[in-house]
């Protein structure tokens, strides 16, 4: 059980370091292309920023979730983490916008922020779950587990 714990402990970590270096990269380009895009695109500027920032931040992130977090991923889990970064790119951009128009006293970044933070812990568990499963549909903790139930003699 020690090993399950820490497992998921060390799994949560590197996925934590891998989110605030996507985090930081995500929301300075965000800053960057919202602030040049807001001129010329005043009504689409949130969507636009978000699109090219989460694009170019999604890119490091899968790289480092497939080989330091979860150190593993099918041949599909490219196209599994595509679908999840487009949900959470719509989910994004939709909510930064409409919240932004509710409270334009708020800057949309620090808006960004606060919304980004909720997808955060879905995103975990949709990774470890579903997009670098192994290929039997089982992530790196339940082989943990499997060797774990291996070595424990049965009872009599």
């Amino acid at each position: 059980m020690k090993r399950i714990r820490k497992e998921t402990y060390r799994t949560f970590s590197w996925f934590t370091l891998s989110a605030v270096a996507s985090f930081a990269i995500d929301i300075g380009l965000f800053w960057v292309f919202s602030r040049w895009l807001e001129e010329d695109s005043p009504v689409m500027y949130i969507t636009f920023a978000t699109v090219i920032a989460r694009t170019m931040s999604a890119v490091f992130n899968y790289t480092v979730n497939r080989r330091l977090v979860f150190r593993s991923g099918s041949k599909n889990s490219f196209l599994k983490y595509a679908a999840l970064v487009l949900f959470n790119m719509a989910a994004s951009a939709a909510l930064v916008t409409g919240l932004h128009f509710l409270f334009r006293f708020i800057n949309e970044t620090i808006l960004k922020v606060l919304v980004d933070f909720g997808l955060f812990i879905a995103g975990f568990l949709i990774q470890r779950a579903w997009v670098f499963a192994g290929k039997q549909g089982d992530h790196q903790l339940h082989g943990v587990h499997q060797r774990t139930i291996n070595k424990t003699p049965a009872r009599k």
